[in-house]
């Protein structure tokens, strides 16, 4: 057995993804080297793996399958967009999430607590929930990304109902990543 990239995420409804589209449509005016997502690439990462071996998946879905019987299906906003490490100097785009950033969060220590016993490093940096919208490639035109983005107003996203976990394998290819469902947990907490 090889080895595969993979992270942990909770998926988006359709309805809030073709308003993110919309939105990413807007911010490709400013004709910044970004790459932006594709519809089939939104998500919310909760926990990213990085590369590891085929025969951990198993373990990984069994933790994954036990966390989500302690949570019940919640919702998340949307409310602004920003970026890391910050406007100014920008290498990630993203879409902060307003209600349900708790409960992502939980969900993100549970998942990195379960892992732990599995030999996974929990992450150094504290969990920010967060929609990765598109990556910085170099600065051409990015005084214009910024411009639009320090002007952009409040977006009208619809809440989106997070129901389950998903397991994802991660293949690079030169059009970009290509993500496959490894396997998916359903929240299902009945207290």
């Amino acid at each position: 057995m090889g080895n595969i990239r993979a992270f942990i995420a909770v998926e988006i409804e359709d309805q809030a993804k073709q308003k993110i589209l919309e939105l990413i449509t807007s911010l490709k005016k400013s004709s910044a080297d970004i790459k932006w997502i594709t519809e089939n690439q939104i998500h919310v990462t909760l926990e990213f793996l990085g590369t590891i071996a085929q025969d951990k998946i198993k373990a990984i879905s069994d933790n994954l399958s036990a966390i989500s019987k302690d949570f019940k299906p919640f919702t998340i906003t949307f409310f602004k967009i920003g970026a890391f490490p910050n406007l100014s100097h920008p290498k990630v785009i993203w879409l902060g999430i307003d209600k349900g950033a708790e409960a992502l969060g939980e969900l993100n220590k549970a998942i990195e607590n379960n892992l732990e016993k599995l030999g996974f490093e929990k992450e150094i940096r504290g969990f920010k929930a967060h929609l990765t919208l598109g990556r910085v490639k170099s600065t051409k035109n990015i005084s214009g990304l910024i411009d639009i983005l320090e002007k952009q107003p409040l977006i009208s996203i619809e809440p989106s109902q997070i129901n389950s976990l998903t397991l994802f394998q991660s293949s690079l290819t030169p059009k970009g990543a290509i993500y496959s469902n490894l396997s998916k947990h359903n929240l299902n907490y009945l207290f």
